[in-house]
């Protein structure tokens, strides 16, 4: 389905380096999480590995296209007129290193409706990213969580026209929220909610046909996923404050 991709050379447009700032912004409270573990915690060693699996619903919040698709003007300029709600799921790779920083990477598919006439945009984002939770998760009386998390990376995008596929290679980055629900030591649940951005992920730059000639501006989504975690590898508990 992902093939013939063309690769925009986004990457130093003005909200590439608003968002950069925002992940500079996300990392320092987990690198200043150096200073809330005591001698005796930095003594022991921290580390755990886990798989996730999660899903929900995609929201779209913003994102413009223009052109022209199999020989016809685009019906609307505003993909929120073309797409509808779509789908977001997940593959996660996590551990934590330290007791307020965990670091994850995840193969992600993304895929949305058409409508007007338009075609369903997909997209499959390969990424790396980081999660601070609030507290200590070893903390054994503590069942629920909450923590930040974003991630960065690479989006592989699909969108079918009669010519081939209009999707590019686009930059992407998400920050957001969620709470996590440790059932027992080796499963939790979790619920997650990140603003997406999405850099241009609709061009048609390289392909034979002049009968599709389409364009976009960044996308904007909210995916709010739920999901299961298990750990395969636990440190053990927190050790006495």
């Amino acid at each position: 389905m992902f093939q013939d991709w063309v690769i925009v050379p986004t990457w130093r447009s003005p909200a590439f380096c608003f968002l950069r700032k925002w992940v500079i912004l996300f990392f320092v409270p987990g690198c200043l999480s150096l200073a809330w573990v005591s001698r005796s915690e930095a003594d022991q060693p921290f580390s755990w590995q886990s798989v996730s699996f999660d899903g929900g619903p995609a929201f779209l919040l913003g994102g413009s296209v223009e052109g022209v698709l199999n020989g016809k003007p685009v019906e609307s300029t505003n993909l929120l007129d073309l797409e509808n709600t779509g789908m977001m799921f997940h593959v996660r790779w996590g551990s934590y290193v330290l007791p307020h920083l965990g670091l994850r990477f995840s193969v992600g598919y993304e895929t949305f409706s058409a409508n007007r006439g338009f075609s369903g945009l997909s997209g499959m984002p390969l990424t790396v990213g980081a999660t601070v939770p609030l507290w200590d998760p070893r903390e054994v009386e503590r069942h629920i969580i909450p923590y930040f998390a974003a991630d960065l990376g690479p989006s592989f995008n699909s969108l079918s026209t009669n010519s081939g596929n209009a999707g590019s290679v686009s930059f992407t980055a998400d920050a957001g929220a969620g709470l996590m629900y440790r059932i027992n030591d080796q499963f939790s649940l979790y619920g997650e909610a990140v603003a997406t951005y999405i850099d241009s992920p609709i061009s048609t730059r390289g392909l034979a046909s002049s009968s599709s000639n389409l364009s976009s501006g960044p996308l904007w989504t909210l995916p709010v996923v739920f999901g299961v975690t298990y750990e395969f590898r636990t440190p053990g508990s927190a050790p006495p404050s």
